[in-house]
């Protein structure tokens, strides 16, 4: 019983008095959820005649997944003004590294932990040498994200080391980018979300935005969306640009990632919208 008291508090899911924080176990289970499915995937034999080479791309695509749902906490409790969210920002964080790191030793086992090949193809192929250098900035900030090192380094400068997230973030993109065979619509997706939030922290600096500015915001990151995939398949196909843009027009076979995006930042001005309106309803 006593064991059990010591260890509440270190619980991801308790607050400080070692209480269960039902927002705080939400978001754990859900974070965990994804590892549990790629075991039962591949304890079922769910996964192609390459289980290990499956498990290394899904694991990554989830650590850029929950990268970006990080960096969505600030601009979220912004709009909502529900600052218990923050509560869980420090979880998403480690649970992208700890994806991250997964990624990373999965490949190593799709390798037969053969170290010499390993380092060679981490300094030798430029998307894995990219890789590897935001997963060391991740680590720094994994390893730094604790209150020990908030009193240590002060909060200013604490702030200032975090702010490389933002680097990680840009070079697991344009690792992502340099990982795709052909589909690139995830990638197109995970980078369109990555600006809207960036140009949402850009537009909210200079001051408390409306409902246009955020509309605005979010039609140019759905046009910047849009010339990224283009872009990439320009380059990468040889494709050209006019044929990959108009096909943003065509439903008939998926949504593009240009429209999920706009979609996501609409949300945002209309969460924003909502929360000023019940704030003046409040003050009347």
């Amino acid at each position: 019983m006593t064991y059990a008291r010591d260890i509440a508090p270190w619980m991801p899911w308790t607050d400080r008095a070692g209480r269960t924080n039902w927002l705080k176990l939400a978001c754990f289970l859900a974070l965990v959820a994804p590892a549990v499915w790629m075991a039962l995937e591949f304890r079922m034999g769910w996964l192609s005649p390459k289980p290990w080479t499956d498990l290394v791309r899904e694991s990554g695509d989830w650590a850029m997944r929950i990268l970006v749902v990080s960096l969505a906490v600030t601009p979220l409790r912004w709009v909502t003004r529900w600052n218990k969210l923050v509560l869980v920002r420090r979880m998403l964080g480690l649970a992208a590294l700890y994806y991250t790191l997964l990624h990373i030793a999965l490949w190593c086992v799709d390798l037969k932990f053969e170290w010499l090949r390993i380092l060679i193809e981490m300094f030798v192929r430029v998307f894995l040498t990219v890789g590897l250098a935001a997963t060391l900035l991740m680590v720094a900030l994994g390893v730094t994200s604790n209150d020990y090192y908030i009193r240590k380094l002060g909060a200013q400068r604490w702030n200032k080391l975090h702010a490389w997230v933002y680097t990680a973030g840009v070079l697991s993109l344009v690792h992502f980018f340099m990982e795709i065979r052909l589909d690139a619509t995830e990638a197109a997706l995970m980078t369109g979300l990555f600006v809207l939030l960036m140009a949402f922290r850009l537009v909210r600096r200079k001051a408390t935005p409306g409902l246009l500015t955020l509309t605005a915001t979010a039609v140019v990151c759905a046009v910047a969306t849009a010339l990224v995939e283009a872009a990439y398949y320009t380059l990468s196909t040889r494709v050209p640009v006019a044929r990959v843009l108009w096909a943003n027009l065509d439903f008939s076979y998926t949504v593009r990632p240009a429209w999920w995006v706009p979609a996501a930042g609409l949300l945002l001005a209309a969460l924003a919208a909502w929360r000023n309106r019940e704030i003046g309803r409040a003050h009347v």
